[in-house]
């Protein structure tokens, strides 16, 4: 009965995200009738140096720096950072985080994809400039992705460490570093990760002899 209640909300969700209603308010629509160009991928940008990105592959924020880099035609070196490893972005930008953008040519090791994403298209050396548009902001956005959350953590977070197929968790260490970071609901994080007293102290997440 619970799988079919949340395949019946999931259903609901996808399709008040694909149908929407109408909007009331006309502030996103556009007077204007031409038609914009057809986008037009620049060519192979590549450096001597290549760049290097350090991604999960599961990250939106990653996501959305390939994104970029791809629009822009920018060939670099792709590192798959494992899960678990603390170290790696550590000694590269002073704590854990993804993505991390490296230039080699200038010795430039920067994090938060939007700064990386501004960096990259503000460079000459990065083809054309000002070739992506700015954030619009927009909070009916926002708002609907809020509204999805935990039916998308309950989808997703399992699904990342069931299979091992992402390459931040094909090894088992990855997969158990992020079960213990990310909860599942109904569960907040401070009750999944407990705090080490006998009030709280968290689920029980041994690991699973294999």
């Amino acid at each position: 009965m619970k799988v079919w209640c949340l395949l019946a909300t999931l259903a609901t969700s996808a399709v008040a995200f694909t149908v929407p209603a109408p909007i009331a308010s006309t502030s996103y629509l556009s007077a204007s009738t031409t038609e914009a160009s057809p986008f037009v991928q620049g060519h192979k940008i590549i450096r001597d140096d290549l760049p290097i990105c350090y991604v999960y592959d599961h990250c939106p924020f990653c996501v959305r720096v390939r994104l970029a880099l791809g629009i822009k035609n920018v060939k670099y070196n792709c590192f798959f950072l494992p899960n678990d490893d603390i170290p790696t972005p550590t000694k590269l930008i002073g704590k854990k985080i993804a993505p991390i953008f490296t230039i080699p040519e200038d010795d430039l090791t920067m994090a938060e994809s939007l700064d990386i994403i501004e960096k990259v298209d503000s460079d000459e050396r990065f083809g054309p400039t000002g070739q992506l548009l700015p954030s619009t902001a927009r909070t009916d956005l926002k708002s609907w992705q809020k509204s999805v959350q935990i039916l998308l953590r309950t989808l997703q977070r399992p699904r990342y460490v069931a299979t091992g197929l992402l390459p931040e968790f094909q090894q088992i260490d990855g997969r158990h570093a992020f079960i213990k970071n990310h909860q599942l609901p109904p569960y907040e994080k401070p009750e999944w990760k407990g705090d080490g007293t006998d009030e709280n102290p968290g689920i029980a997440m041994e690991p699973t002899k294999i």
